[in-house]
């Protein structure tokens, strides 16, 4: 690992191009209400300040914002309509929380509860670590971030930018570095939930088709190589920071996420594991392209999307330090214009495909 933290937060309108990020979170509200349903709201709700609900990884709002308001629903559906909420938003202290906070209190938010109040606060500081007070929070939920590896990963990657394809000693020590990664931000929960509260964690992973992995975002990953090897043949990026270049991600698998919590686990009888699902997300991009057959239509919307969560990790670790003889902004664009034509010629060579794992867990 490099020390440097993979991700400075979401940016360039993620908001706006976030479809399928909301997707995940619709996907998911029932695991939620159910995962609600059985926790015991009066007694998580007896002392004087309510029930505290954390969101970690909120972004720059518009899911996390979602995924509050949902879990107000499930809890007032559940008969914690009368306990007043602290509705907490955490993320790194670089994410623009005042675009949140507009969310959270607009029309499409929560904070207009009627029938008791809603505190919306944030919380700033990296998920990894404890960003609450100990014991306080009834309901965490984390959704689309927990995938991210906490520092930037320096391993060999010699024709591929992603984990899934990578060389088995890389693999493993990616491997290492997510489970280590997992453990930190399940300790930190563990710190933070009070007794019989509960978690929902929702991040991309794998799954296995005909002997063959299938891994979230496979082909989008080697479409993005493909276009930067072009431009490192042409000399305006540095061959040898790409074949040391792995974008940030980890598709854990339910195994992998709920190992921490078994017998002889570092957190066995801190957790009791409720659900552990993996479910397919459908492709709203592609869904348009179907209907409309307009594939630069497609290819725009497409890569305002890939571009939104991936230009801020890309730009410090690879359009920086790879840049030759070009402006890493411009070289920047040039690869998203190029990614966007590649989109538009051939849309199956880069589809995106969403495998997500659900977990669902209660403090014991």
């Amino acid at each position: 690992m490099s020390g440097q933290a993979s991700t400075g937060g979401m940016e360039r309108d993620y908001d706006a191009h976030s479809e399928y990020q909301r997707r995940v979170v619709e996907g998911g509200e029932a695991a939620l209400d159910g995962l609600v349903g059985d926790l015991d709201l009066a007694a998580l709700a007896a002392g004087p300040d309510g029930l505290t609900v954390v969101d970690y990884g909120a972004g720059t709002g518009a899911t996390s914002v979602r995924a509050m308001r949902a879990a107000i629903a499930a809890i007032d559906r559940r008969g914690g309509s009368a306990a007043p909420v602290a509705a907490i938003h955490n993320d790194v202290p670089t994410s623009d929380f005042s675009q949140l906070f507009r969310t959270a209190t607009g029309s499409d938010g929560y904070a207009a509860r009627a029938t008791a109040p809603v505190y919306p606060m944030a919380a700033a500081g990296s998920f990894f670590d404890r960003v609450v007070p100990d014991r306080t929070a009834a309901l965490g939920m984390c959704s689309n971030a927990a995938h991210w590896l906490r520092e930037h990963p320096e391993v060999e990657t010699p024709g591929t930018m992603y984990f899934a394809g990578v060389a088995p000693e890389a693999r493993a020590r990616l491997a290492r570095s997510a489970a280590a990664d997992w453990l930190a931000f399940c300790t930190a929960r563990a710190a933070e939930l009070a007794a019989g509260a509960g978690m929902l964690v929702q991040g991309i992973s794998a799954i296995e088709k005909e002997g063959v992995e299938r891994a979230s975002a496979g082909l989008l990953l080697e479409q993005m190589w493909e276009v930067a090897a072009q431009l490192a043949a042409e000399g305006s990026l540095d061959a040898d920071v790409l074949e040391r270049y792995v974008f940030p991600v980890y598709c854990r698998s339910a195994a992998e996420a709920t190992a921490p919590f078994a017998a002889g686990g570092p957190l066995a009888g801190e957790f009791e594991v409720l659900r552990a699902s993996v479910d397919e997300v459908a492709n709203p991009y592609w869904e348009l392209l179907e209907a409309s057959g307009d594939r630069e239509s497609y290819a725009s919307t497409y890569t305002a999307f890939v571009r939104a969560f991936s230009e801020s990790t890309m730009r410090t670790f690879l359009f920086e330090p790879a840049a030759r003889g070009i402006e890493p902004a411009a070289l920047a664009d040039e690869f998203f214009r190029r990614f966007e034509a590649a989109s538009a010629a051939d849309p199956e060579r880069g589809r995106y495909e969403c495998w997500i794992l659900r977990l669902a867990l209660r403090r014991i």
